[in-house]
């Protein structure tokens, strides 16, 4: 399926993103930044501001972990980092993306993903979304015929943006992480414009 939206961050006009109905908690940009910092050092971190536009890396100057911020200052970040940090590897974009959720869990909701499984934090990813994002964007979770934790996404304009399917991706699995300290197979098995079905793989035990 094409996919014009997989390596370009201006797909969605500068109106819709100042009025973006999508919105992501501080919390989770502050995440961003500590893991780069951690993993990177500032320069890179510096350097990865100077590509984003002044009222993106203005918010990294005075973020607060419990306020609302529009999803598409996200998805400009995700980009950068793919691009700069990552040289367009997914992999290696999978991986950063999972290391910024796990920084967000530890701090969070580690003690509750640690007594828990794999399969439990997977059917409960929705619970874990409203945390951390509010709008329109409705999720639900099933185990399919084979077997596998599907998390199904609908009303989410991101789901078109093939970079925010890996961050999609990355945080469920950073989140079962969590619990079992094991990777589940992870795949996005489906998507359009505004909805997408993730599906992960998990042993019995999990």
């Amino acid at each position: 399926m094409p996919d014009p939206s997989a390596s370009s961050s201006g797909s969605f006009s500068d109106g819709s993103l100042v009025d973006d109905v999508h919105q992501i908690k501080g919390l989770a940009l502050a995440s961003v930044q500590t893991h780069v910092v951690e993993t990177f050092g500032q320069a890179e971190w510096d350097a990865l501001m100077k590509l984003l536009p002044p009222r993106t890396s203005g918010m990294f100057e005075d973020i607060d972990t419990g306020d609302w911020y529009p999803e598409t200052e996200m998805r400009r970040v995700v980009h950068a980092l793919y691009q700069h940090l990552c040289q367009d590897d997914d992999e290696r974009f999978l991986a950063l993306m999972r290391g910024v959720a796990l920084a967000g869990i530890n701090r969070f909701f580690g003690m509750i993903l640690t007594i828990t499984t794999a399969r439990f934090v997977l059917r409960n990813i929705p619970a874990l979304w409203r945390r951390v994002r509010r709008g329109p964007a409705v999720l639900h979770t099933e185990v399919g015929s084979d077997g596998r934790v599907l998390v199904h996404y609908s009303d989410y304009r991101y789901c078109r943006d093939r970079i925010y399917r890996l961050v999609s991706l990355a945080n469920c699995q950073a989140a079962a992480y969590a619990a079992t300290k094991k990777l589940p197979q992870a795949e996005v098995a489906k998507w359009d414009r505004y909805t997408m079905t993730l599906a992960f793989t998990l042993n019995e035990n999990e």
